[in-house]
């Protein structure tokens, strides 16, 4: 039970970043604690067996009770899926998203149901009347469409639903005054989201600054400037994780151009029903036993996919071949089914569209700009951008078959990112072939996590082929501890890995060079011109005397690549 009187703000789930991840952590719960009770021992038991799974991402950690709780209480008990009192039981709402075929329906339902306030979250003093996920909904269709930065500004205050006229208005005048910053020069963008952020954040909480009650647990620094920025920095991940979870749904994509979470099309008449038909009030409920009621029944509140003129309405926008008479006579799950296969249709026509403009280098700029983004974080899910980006890197870089083990939504965007035992991206050509690795992680962390991941996912995919393989390891900056460990690799014979490891680390700016210096040749590279530049990198680990030397040679390779390409 979380006490909420007192704050300021609305919240979203942010633990897991991404939804998705709840299902293996709690199918891990339920087949080994089911029945339990959750106390600390318990929670350090599921915590320390947790970071030994294949599917696990995140590190060990020096208290795994409060690991625990955080990864179980924040999403997977407060959206309803798991109960944890007076035992540990999966709910009918969690049986239906892990084991239903449908999750992203069953997350949606429970994302409606999420309410402020309620018996999991107590507000003494009824400031709170608001079901955040409707609300972020009615705003994104309402404005077509909302930013992070809108989001973690404005939509993190609507604490009751009353207020919606208001906030909606502040995010209108927003967007005037940026439109105004922009054409008359004043200050640059970060510059005028950064004021922006310091007049919003020293309104909000002119109480407790005028009492200087600005001490955070994050920070020994009690300054006010340290206060607004770390009160920027939390709304921002509310916010991020808010799109993800948003995007998880299936009605909702992100546009890494317009920097826009918005409706899908074709999926806009499944929102307007949604807001037409579910109660923006939050419910007063006289116990736990009343809520939880509400809260864990797998089939509430009703969608427009369980009506069936809604489905076969949907069904027809997207395609003619189905004679509506014929449509009548199926199920609603066999409507669900075709729907579904339309989507999936129309997604491969998207990114047979998007494959074709890659190979002519039409989407370089954008392509370019988009680490530009990621860099300044100015995107929802950076990581998960950093693969999606990188995958169409490759696929404009050269001519082999590319494969991103991220999933995308049906638009095309990048919705989570690969499951943790596989590379990003894999690489087929005709005589060799590459994974990619991607990361946004710096320092030791960088090593902890993408160390021997790496090197297992490199020494796994060799087993299963008789081809040539290279991995390429691409973060914005490679940590030392990484680059040695590498460097190790490619000079040692190492069974398990197959042989000595050919890992190419690469920063950001140099995998961008090469990119520049491709668009730039007069005759475009291909797989062989790849082949070549890898091996020679490859090379330089064995003649070079330290790995410092090596990294500082790989990036001169870098700068002449694809130079002396004969015209």
């Amino acid at each position: 039970m979380a006490i909420i009187t007192g704050k300021k703000t609305i919240f979203f789930v942010t633990s897991p970043r991404s939804p998705f991840k709840m299902k293996d952590e709690i199918r891990f719960l339920i087949e080994n604690f089911s029945g339990k009770k959750w106390t600390a021992e318990t929670q350090r038991e599921y915590y320390e067996a947790l970071v030994h799974q294949p599917f696990f991402e995140g590190s060990q950690s020096s208290d795994p009770a409060f690991s625990a709780r955080d990864r179980i209480t924040r999403g997977p008990k407060s959206l309803g899926f798991v109960d944890l009192k007076p035992v540990i039981a999966l709910t009918p709402a969690g049986h239906s998203f892990i084991y239903g075929n449908r999750p992203e329906e069953t997350l949606l339902r429970q994302m409606l149901k999420f309410q402020l306030p309620s018996p999991y979250h107590i507000d003494e003093n009824r400031k709170f009347a608001v079901k955040p996920y409707l609300e972020l909904m009615r705003l994104v269709r309402d404005l077509e469409g909302l930013s992070k930065t809108e989001i973690a500004l404005f939509v993190i205050k609507l604490t009751n639903y009353k207020n919606y006229k208001t906030i909606q208005r502040k995010i209108e005048n927003f967007r005037k005054a940026a439109r105004k910053n922009r054409e008359r020069r004043q200050v640059n963008y970060r510059e005028f989201i950064a004021q922006y952020f310091e007049q919003e954040l020293t309104s909000l909480f002119a109480e407790e600054i005028r009492s200087g009650e600005i001490s955070t647990r994050e920070s020994d620094d009690s300054s006010l400037k340290s206060f607004i920025r770390i009160k920027q920095r939390n709304h921002t991940d509310y916010a991020d994780a808010s799109i993800r979870y948003l995007r998880a749904t299936g009605l909702f994509t992100f546009n890494a151009k317009s920097l826009r979470v918005f409706v899908m099309p074709e999926r806009a008449k499944d929102v307007d029903y949604i807001l037409e038909t579910v109660s923006r009030k939050s419910q007063d409920f006289d116990s736990k036993e009343e809520y939880v009621n509400y809260l864990f029944p797998a089939t509430t509140p009703i969608l427009l996919t369980d009506n069936m003129d809604g489905l076969i309405q949907n069904i027809a926008l997207q395609s003619s071949e189905y004679p509506i008479e014929t449509l009548h006579t199926k199920t609603i799950e066999e409507l669900k089914d075709i729907f579904s296969a339309l989507l999936s249709k129309n997604l491969e026509r998207i990114l047979g569209q998007e494959r074709s403009k890659l190979r002519t280098y039409e989407e370089y700029s954008d392509i370019q700009d988009t680490f530009d983004r990621i860099r300044n974080s100015d995107i929802a899910d950076p990581a998960l951008f950093l693969e999606w980006n990188t995958w169409r890197a490759m696929e404009m870089l050269d001519d082999g078959t590319i494969e991103g083990n991220f999933r995308v939504d049906n638009h095309g965007a990048p919705l989570y990112a690969a499951p943790g035992n596989t590379p990003d991206i894999v690489c087929k050509y005709a005589d060799f072939e590459a994974i990619v690795e991607v990361t946004l992680s710096s320092g030791q962390r960088q090593y902890e996590m993408e160390g021997e991941p790496v090197s297992r996912h490199y020494g796994n995919h060799r087993k299963n082929t008789t081809k040539p393989v290279f991995a390429i390891f691409i973060a914005p900056q490679i940590n030392p501890a990484t680059l040695a460990h590498y460097f190790v690799l490619s000079r040692t014979d190492v069974q398990y890995y197959g042989g000595r490891s050919t890992i190419i680390p690469l920063a950001l700016d140099d995998f961008r060079r090469l990119l520049e210096n491709a668009k730039n040749a007069q005759n475009k590279p291909n797989s062989q011109d790849i082949k070549v530049l890898l091996s020679e990198m490859a090379s330089l680990a064995l003649k070079a005397s330290n790995e410092a030397e090596w990294y500082q040679g790989i990036s001169s390779k870098i700068t002449s690549a694809f130079s002396m390409t004969p015209a």
